[in-house]
């Protein structure tokens, strides 16, 4: 008989781990190639995961829980049959979670030899890693916390909510922090209802995606070197192409940046270790604003959509940003990102890169501005672009190369 391990896959360049939030399929459905499996919740967004073959769901091995998970973890079996038992988890090559929340029953089989060591004191306090880790990070007492996921277990968010509370105590057996210390003297000092003891403040903890962003931007000014540059595009052409395909300029940046990224490999590329990496498919990325942060869907193969298949892509995913359920493959592979302010009224502006990619292209508003043509003023459509790169990949006259390919293809309308 054959056996599939489903694993929790790794969505994005910062997903470490996850919550798997409901299974949409139960033991022993029927499943085929490309169904919806299950829900997880990354750091950014909530994504559905299908299956990789078919087969029956035989055994869900991590259950939908707050619990955070390593990515590669194994969570469920798939078999090409019904009627034949199922190996032993441990023959199967499955690993039990570091976490103390008991398994559930259908995991776990008679002859498995998965028996766990003893926990130790914290992990008696029924938390996730990424609870504990928190607790530790911001003096939280893990063991005063009141837990409310299943079973009473202890969340990423029951651990900030105390924080917020003020449970930001020296956790127990943990060494007391160093006398003088700014932050604690000033937190134990405050009246309640006052953050840091300074009137008129509120402190909140910083939510997973504003984590992450944090994390990504700062990995990104200070592991790639960058620079930008910036031009201005007369857009009348591209303006009469755009209405004709019934389309948003968003749409057609994308298209026209996709298209020209065929001829520039370099903006392509990135850094790894100590070799330079270029993609040979054209995934672009578009940065979608959420009411918490920003998220960065791909369009998968742009350059070879048309106008129309592109709107319909960027229309999905900025739709599942905002509903929170994204396609598995949408996050992550992208070669550069696009980010429009331009509907915010912004003229112009520069993008931090988004790592691993080399390049980002601002986009600022269209408006009309006078031009010259044929040695007279003129009133024209007109937006600004700026491209900011990674120097390590890229050098000044290849990115205004490329950017240059980007101008004239909107100048003159051209979108092969």
């Amino acid at each position: 008989m054959s056996v599939t391990k489903v694993i929790l896959p790794k969505l994005g360049l910062t997903m470490d781990e996850g919550k798997i939030l409901a299974w949409h399929k139960k033991e022993g459905d029927r499943v085929a190639a490309g169904d919806v499996l299950f829900e997880t919740e990354t750091d950014k967004a909530t994504m559905e995961v299908e299956a990789a073959v078919a087969g029956y769901l035989r055994r869900i091995v991590v259950p939908a829980s707050d619990r955070l998970v390593p990515v590669t973890t194994v969570v469920a079996l798939i078999a090409d049959s019904l009627d034949e038992a199922l190996p032993a988890l441990a023959s199967a090559g499955v690993e039990p979670l570091a976490d103390n929340s008991p398994a559930p029953a259908s995991s776990l089989s008679s002859s498995s030899s998965l028996s766990p060591s003893a926990p130790s004191d914290e992990s008696r306090v029924r938390s996730s890693p990424a609870a504990r880790k928190r607790a530790a990070e911001l003096g939280v007492d893990i063991g005063g916390v009141n837990g409310t996921g299943p079973g009473g277990r202890i969340s990423l968010e029951d651990v900030e909510a105390a924080a917020k509370a003020g449970g930001a105590v020296p956790a127990t057996g943990s060494a007391a922090p160093a006398t003088g210390s700014a932050a604690s003297a000033t937190t134990s000092a405050a009246p309640a209802g006052q953050a840091g003891g300074v009137t008129g403040e509120r402190r909140e903890p910083l939510t997973r995606m504003r984590r992450a962003i944090a994390e990504r931007m700062t990995y990104s000014v200070t592991h790639q070197p960058q620079y930008s540059i910036s031009r201005d595009v007369e857009v009348s052409a591209a303006n009469e192409a755009r209405k004709r395909a019934g389309v948003s300029w968003n749409d057609l940046i994308v298209a026209t940046a996709a298209r020209a990224l065929r001829d520039h490999p370099r903006l392509r590329a990135r850094i790894e270790g100590d070799a330079i990496v270029t993609a040979e498919r054209v995934h672009v990325g578009v940065a979608v604003a959420l009411d918490d942060g920003l998220i960065v869907p791909v369009i998968r193969d742009a350059d070879q959509k048309t106008l129309a298949g592109i709107a319909a892509a960027r229309a999905a995913v900025e739709d599942g940003a905002r509903t929170g359920k994204l396609p598995g493959d949408a996050l992550g592979g992208g070669v550069l990102t696009v980010s429009n302010l331009g509907t915010f009224g912004v003229d112009r502006f520069t993008a931090i890169v988004n790592p691993p990619e080399c390049a980002i292209l601002a986009v600022g508003r269209v408006s009309d501005r006078v031009v010259v043509r044929d040695g007279a003023p003129a009133v024209r459509p007109v937006l600004s672009l700026t491209l900011s790169v990674d120097h390590r990949v890229a050098d000044g006259a290849t990115a205004a190369r490329f950017l240059a390919d980007v101008a004239e293809r909107l100048e003159a309308g051209r979108l092969d």
